[in-house]
């Protein structure tokens, strides 16, 4: 219905959910007029179908909701469905704003999209079972979004770049509410930026809030699932003209849909070598971060400096990273909780005797490996040596065979850990003085060394490489 004073359409309208009802005002450019929130609530489309209420659809011109204010879902997105006589049915997304806001005169922006014929032919009592499910959706992707901030804020740490990655997601958000609306009228929005750069030595956390970062952008919508496909350069990069983009392609296919995590991004571009295929692959993913934006997330990750000189190398890179996350190294009181998360995780109890000792030894490999401390890497080891140390004490004084030992008494004995298992562990080594580095690749220089330009051979290692790529078992940092 239009005001032809005012050029106001009225409509009235029911939560779909909650089964409110409110009588909005929309301008003829699409925003608020004015909302009001009528007295009365009406079965939602999980039970009856619904009747048009009696009453004003509307408050005075210009007002601010009224009504029951204090029931206004505050910061909320509500979905709701036109109750007009009219032919023209609509689906309504209306987006609150906080009380506060409210109280300062602000109105809700609101969203119109017509539903689909078939379902206005069919007549009201035919809605249900559709706008059910895509409730029920909308409603399952904001408690995914719920668990995977929850995991995030309960990391031990990185208060930085939680903070930035609440402020990132919230900027996503916003963009998603104005697309909600404007393109409710055609007009055209650029998507935000969801591209990052994670900076920060191994075992600080940057995998696992990748993993959890896919996650949240999949509840919103902005990727089609919530997963995390992880390679490095040897992933990339192939020793013969032609293959590397190839490899590159392969691997940007696997990561379609969700996110494409460069670990050591920066080994892409520390050859100087005009024979290096590093660049190649730099240019296959600048290409898919241009073609491929509603359809791929890329977040490259690795130590501070080099990684600021990766992406400062290259202008496509550089234009298209424009958030950046820096995870600090741990503190020895964070890492004495990463470790009693790590334990609880497996069930274990550490005497308090046995947890001085452990924090001592890691403080002083702290001391020790400055730079290239391991952080939370170095805690996982240090939990996977004490565990393995119990198992040979116990095993060793025969208490593993049945009968030995009683129910209770074997219980704790599995489950606790002493001085005698961590006194005799060493965490030298642990850290990486040079970083990763992939079987096969060659440094700059050892490229310079090879004097007639030619493409090394994959290295062949003369023992195990052990990977520093491992993840902790208890779902602990990187």
């Amino acid at each position: 219905m239009v005001d032809k004073n005012t050029d106001v359409k009225r409509h009235v309208v029911m939560d779909i959910e909650s089964g409110a009802v409110y009588g909005i005002a929309l301008k003829e450019d699409g925003s608020v007029h004015g909302m009001q929130r009528f007295d009365r609530d009406l079965p939602t489309i999980f039970g009856l179908p619904p009747k048009p209420p009696k009453g004003p659809a509307l408050p005075p011109p210009g007002g601010a909701p009224g009504g029951g204010d204090d029931d206004l879902p505050y910061g909320k997105t509500v979905y709701a469905v036109d109750l007009g006589g009219s032919e023209d049915k609509n689906l309504f997304t209306i987006v609150f704003p906080s009380k506060e806001e409210i109280e300062e005169g602000q109105l809700p922006h609101v969203g119109v999209k017509s539903l689909p014929a078939d379902l206005v032919k069919a007549g009201l009592a035919a809605w249900p079972d559709t706008l059910k499910s895509a409730v029920q959706k909308d409603l399952e992707n904001e408690e995914a979004l719920k668990e995977a901030m929850s995991t995030i804020m309960e990391l031990v740490g990185l208060e930085n770049v939680k903070k930035d990655l609440k402020q990132n997601i919230a900027m996503a958000r916003f963009i998603r509410a104005k697309q909600d609306v404007l393109d409710s009228k055609g007009s055209a929005h650029t998507g935000p930026s969801l591209h990052l750069v994670f900076t920060g030595n191994p075992g600080t956390g940057k995998t696992t809030v990748a993993r959890e970062y896919a996650k949240v952008l999949h509840s919103l919508g902005f990727i089609k699932k919530p997963k995390v496909h992880e390679v490095s350069r040897t992933d990339l990069v192939a020793g013969y003209v032609g293959q590397t983009a190839l490899k590159t392609r392969e691997q940007i296919e696997k990561a379609k849909g969700g996110i494409l995590f460069v670990d050591e991004a920066y080994a892409l571009t520390l050859s100087s070598a005009s024979n290096d295929f590093g660049k190649e692959a730099i240019a296959e993913l600048v290409a898919a971060m241009e073609n491929m934006r509603d359809d791929l997330v890329v977040i490259v990750a690795g130590y501070p400096e080099p990684m600021k000189k990766f992406i400062d190398a290259n202008e496509g890179l550089k234009s298209r990273f424009q958030t950046y996350l820096t995870f600090e190294d741990y503190n020895l009181n964070e890492l004495s909780g990463i470790m009693d998360y790590m334990l609880a995780d497996r069930g274990y109890t550490m005497e308090q005797d046995a947890k001085n000792h452990a924090v001592q030894l890691i403080k002083e490999e702290m001391s020790s490996a400055k730079d290239h401390f391991g952080n939370g890497r170095t805690v996982r080891n240090l939990v996977d040596k004490a565990e393995k140390n119990l198992a040979f004490r116990l095993d060793q004084a025969g208490q593993l065979k049945k009968g030995v030992l009683s129910n209770e008494d074997m219980k704790k004995a599995l489950t606790t850990l002493t001085l005698e298992d961590v006194k005799e562990i060493s965490l030298s080594g642990i850290s990486s003085k040079k970083g990763k580095r992939p079987i096969g690749w060659v440094s700059e220089d050892e490229t310079n060394d090879n004097k007639d330009g030619k493409v090394q051979k994959p290295q062949t290692p003369s023992a195990p490489v052990i990977s520093n790529r491992a993840r902790f078992n208890a779902g602990g940092p990187r």
